[in-house]
Parts: structure tokens; C-alpha cells; sequence
């Protein structure tokens, strides 16, 4: 697991709540609100109708539970023998949860549109002019259900209003990949040790499947010659390749392009779609924030948004810019030029502002029958992972 210092989270205090979280996917509801305020449904629908003439962009709920969003989209690509580049959403969603979000897919029609299983179903579908697209939403809402609850001498109601009035808004482990995969990855980027993270991203354990397990260390087997020497089977690596999985597709096409570059370890790593790359490179920025607010609230300076760094940052001589270069320095960071990745100039890392604290909307928590309940809406760009941590710990939100 996972700790918080790992991602620059430090000095985080949390209540002493206790309970079971995650026990279905039904204890963590997580409903995206759309930027006209309304919330998607997460019921299976009775009969199902196709609003509008038809459109470049087929727009559709899509209901998930257990499975990631880019594990959905693959899914959906294999099933509906379409490319992953032609589908698009607004935002990620928890793999432990039952959740909705808007889907978009270019080109498709309604009626091809048939996939339906345990784990995914559509509902809400129509056609539009326009795609989904990242941070295209208001927020989310989450219902949360925590079993075998115990307040340890707590006063929900003081929680509540303390929550009330603001929860350091730190990027949460979801973040990090497990085992905080993704900061190894972008730190190495950033370095130029691209065949360093390009390991990490193809062969490094993980926590996945025992199917995921067993193809990985195959794949590690069959390469490690060619890792060290530029040397291998040819034969035998194609022939791993071919009895990949589906959803191992970057594994896949990723080494087949190495065995026809050799040594062009970012050309490899660029076989990622690009938000994937981005996705990745920004869990940087996202643990040099979470250092700088830990210690903004340490001493208590006054801060509505802290700057997430990037190559562009313009430093100032303020107490927040002081700050900054106190990390940077101990990072080994001497000019934010290094966070401008001239081997995939694309997926640089530009400054943005972040805001310092959340206030969950709606915020409810209630005892029923020796569980908590508790509901709330977030706006985008903020986690409720970290309001999870912080009324029950990190060792009950991720032990």
C-alpha cells in the first residue's frame, strides 16, 4: 500500500472513524454531475430510445461496476471492433465503485451500440455535435456505505461541521498508480531514463489480475535479453506478443515496436495515447502540489490556489514562491526547464492553478442500523478519496 508521504502528503490529520469500505461495489456510488447540474442515473433502463437525429458523436450513460474507466473503454473497443482513439469521457472513475458517466464515440450508430454484460451497460443514448471531453463536468456525487461503523468516541456532528468548512484539496493515491507506479514512471520521464520507465510501465509488478500477473511475467522472461543486450528471438517474441490479452494492448504493440526500433525506448513509451502519457507525467506535478500544501498548511499561510508547477511557472517573491523553491531545491530540480520533455514535447508539463481546499457539497453522514452513510457532491478536481482518508485513515480506505 501505498503511503502518504510516498506522494508528498504530509502532516495529514485525520478522525478516528472506523468501518469496513469496499465491500461491494454498491457501498461506493459514484454518479457524475454534468455541467447543467444534472446527475446521471446508475438504473438499468426499461426501454431504450435513441434521442435526436443522428450526429457525428453518439453520446450515451455508461454504467459500470468493478472495472476502471480505461478498462471499460478497452472493453468497449474490443467488443465493438472499434478503435480506443474514436471514444472519449469526462473524467476517470473509481474501479471499487458502481458508477455513471457520459461516453462519447465518433461516428457510431445507435442501433450497433449492443454490448451489455455483468459489469457494463448503456443507457441515456443520443446523438450530438460534440465529443466528451476531459473536465467536461460540473462534478460527482458519491453515496458511501461503510459497514461495521464505529465512531471511536467521535461527534458526528462536529464532523460534519468542520468538513464543512474545508478539506486540504491534495491529490489522492488514485493518482499514483498502485504503488505509486505512475510517480517512478514520471520522474524517470523527466530525467531522460526512458528505458528506466518504460520497465516500470510494461514489466514492473503491480497489483492486477492473476491473469495480468502471469502474461507480465512472461513478457519479462521472453525480454529480458533484449532489456540488457538489444538481443531476442524473434520468433518467440512474436509469438508471446500474439497470445497477449486484449486489454494488454500497450504491452503488445509497444514491444512489437521495439523489436523494429531497437533502443527507441520513447518512441515506445509514445505508443500510449497521448492523455494516458499526460495522464502519467502529471503525477509529478500532482506530488510536488501535495508537497507544497502540506507545508503551506504547516505554516499556515493563507492560500486560495497554489500553483501546480510546471516548466512555465513564473516564481515570485512571495511566501507560496518561497515555498516552491524550497521543494524544487531538495528535489534536485534547478530549472523547471527539466519539466519541458523535449522527447515527447506534448505531453509537457505546464503550470495551473489548483485550489488549496474543497467543501463537499451536500455533506451528510448518518449512523443506520451499525453502518454510515455517507453522501456528498464534489466538484471536479477534487477527491473523495482524500474526504475518505481523512474521516477514516489511509489504512481503511486502501488497507
Amino acid at each position: 500500500m501505498v503511503s502518504l508521504e510516498q506522494i508528498g502528503i504530509e502532516n495529514f490529520k485525520t478522525y478516528n472513524l472506523s468501518g469496513k469500505l469496499f465491500e461491494r461495489e454498491e457501498d461506493f456510488i459514484v454518479r457524475e454531475i454534468e455541467e447543467d447540474g444534472k446527475t446521471l442515473s446508475i438504473d438499468k433502463p426499461i426501454n431504450q430510445e435513441t434521442a435526436g437525429e443522428k450526429k457525428d458523436y453518439l453520446l450515451f450513460t455508461l454504467v459500470k461496476r468493478g472495472i476502471s474507466t480505461p478498462e471499460a473503454i478497452k472493453l468497449i473497443s474490443r467488443r465493438l471492433h472499434i478503435s480506443f482513439k474514436r471514444i472519449a469521457y469526462n473524467g476517470n472513475k473509481d474501479k471499487r465503485a458502481l458508477t455513471s458517466q457520459r461516453i462519447s464515440i465518433f461516428k457510431f450508430a445507435a442501433e450497433n451500440l449492443n454490448l451489455d454484460s455483468d459489469r457494463i451497460f448503456f443507457r441515456d443514448v443520443a446523438y450530438s455535435d460534440n465529443p466528451c471531453k476531459i473536465g467536461k463536468l460540473y462534478g460527482n456525487h458519491f453515496t458511501v456505505i461503510v459497514k461495521d461503523f464505529n465512531r471511536n468516541g467521535e461527534d458526528l456532528e462536529r464532523i460534519r461541521e468542520e468538513i464543512s468548512k474545508g478539506v486540504p484539496n491534495f491529490y489522492g493515491p488514485q493518482r499514483f498508480g498502485s504503488s505509486s507506479l505512475n510517480l517512478e514512471v514520471s520522474k524517470n520521464i523527466i530525467k531522460g531514463d526512458f528505458k528506466t520507465a518504460f520497465y516500470d510501465l510494461v514489466f514492473r509488478e503491480r497489483v492486477e489480475s492473476q491473469l495480468n500477473r502471469e502474461k507480465r511475467e512472461e513478457l519479462r522472461q521472453v525480454f529480458s535479453e533484449y532489456l540488457s543486450t538489444g538481443v531476442i528471438n524473434v520468433e518467440k517474441g512474436e509469438e508471446t506478443l500474439s497470445k497477449l490479452p486484449g486489454f494488454m494492448y500497450y504491452e503488445k504493440e509497444s514491444l512489437k515496436h521495439l523489436m523494429q526500433h531497437k533502443n527507441d525506448y520513447a518512441g515506445a513509451i509514445r505508443i500510449m495515447p497521448k492523455y494516458t502519457r499526460l495522464m502519467i507525467l502529471q503525477s509529478y506535478q500532482y506530488y510536488l502540489f501535495n508537497k507544497t500544501l502540506s507545508r503551506v498548511i504547516s505554516k499556515n499561510t493563507a492560500a486560495e490556489n497554489i500553483p501546480t508547477i510546471g516548466f512555465d511557472l513564473e516564481l515570485k517573491e512571495d511566501e507560496i514562491s518561497g515555498i516552491t523553491q524550497e521543494i524544487l531545491k531538495e528535489e534536485g530540480i534547478n530549472d523547471l526547464e527539466t519539466l519541458k520533455i523535449k522527447s515527447m514535447p506534448e505531453a509537457s508539463l505546464k503550470t495551473f492553478m489548483h485550489p488549496s481546499f474543497f467543501i463537499p457539497g451536500n455533506f451528510n453522514i448518518e449512523e443506520r442500523d451499525g453502518s454510515v452513510v455517507l453522501d456528498f457532491d464534489l466538484k471536479k478536481g477534487s477527491y473523495a478519496t482524500i474526504l475518505l482518508i481523512k474521516l477514516f485513515g489511509l489504512g481503511n480506505v486502501y488497507g
